[in-house]
């Protein structure tokens, strides 16, 4: 009997170690080779530099171009800015202590809002006459004179600015017999003497913005007058005081 229990013993607590032993081989995790676990890659370090840099650019030949147009400076600027004016004109003058009005066009083109260039004509209204040219005939002054014109512009955005006109060319002035009516001079065969001279008018503007497309000038101006040599009158008779109203349209 004794040794029945001593075999059981033995057959239990061999079969517990079988047990045991089969648990710890399933839940231990096979060693794997050293050699095939991959290494983290270690990332280099870069040291930021604050030192500033200094980096080159080769400019080409267009930008070269450019810059040394940049550098020039002119009255007219970068010509940022250009537009064109047309302009009627009524000035009051004098000839020979006599009033007379002459009416004018004026066409130009602006530069940069600084500088104006163009041409103008200008013509008498025939309504001064004179008695003593022609012995007991009245006769009436005629011509006109035109020519190209440079005008300096200061402030032009303002309301209110000032501009300064120069003008020169050629005219042409001429006494008629007035018509049998009295009133407008007769034919050109009733010329009594005529002459061409040459001019220069400076002069000063005060100019007012009324519209974007319209602007009024009030100015004066002196003619001055060369070659001119009429009967009975002063070869300086034309060189006088100009007071005048002009209406500008255009683009500014």
């Amino acid at each position: 009997m004794k040794q029945i229990l001593i075999l059981v013993l033995v057959f239990v607590t061999t079969t517990i170690t079988l047990a045991q032993d089969s648990d710890t081989t399933r839940t231990e995790p096979k060693p794997q080779p050293t050699d095939t676990i991959p290494k983290p890659i270690k990332k280099p370090t870069v040291e930021e530099d604050d030192t500033p840099k200094i980096i080159y650019y080769q400019s080409s030949d267009k930008d070269r171009k450019k810059e040394r147009r940049q550098d020039i400076k002119t009255l007219s600027g970068s010509m940022s800015h250009s537009g064109g004016f047309g302009a009627l004109s009524f000035r009051s003058t004098k000839f020979r202590d006599e009033s007379m009005v002459l009416a004018g066009l004026r066409g130009g083109w602006i530069i940069n809002r600084t500088l104006g260039i163009g041409i103008e004509g200008h013509g008498i209204i025939p309504t001064a006459k004179f008695e003593d040219i022609e012995a007991g005939q009245e006769v009436n002054i005629l011509g006109g004179y035109g020519g190209m014109f440079l005008e300096l512009i200061f402030f032009s955005n303002e309301v209110v600015h000032v501009t300064f006109p120069v003008s020169g060319g050629a005219g042409w002035l001429g006494y008629h017999l007035t018509n049998e009516d009295n009133t407008t001079p007769g034919p050109l065969e009733s010329e009594v003497d005529s002459d061409v001279f040459w001019y220069v008018e400076p002069g000063a503007n005060l100019e007012f913005n009324i519209a974007r497309n319209f602007r009024l000038d009030l100015g004066v101006s002196k003619r001055f007058t060369q070659d001119l040599e009429l009967i009975n009158t002063e070869t300086d008779a034309f060189d006088k005081l100009n007071y005048y109203i002009t209406l500008k349209i255009g683009g500014f």
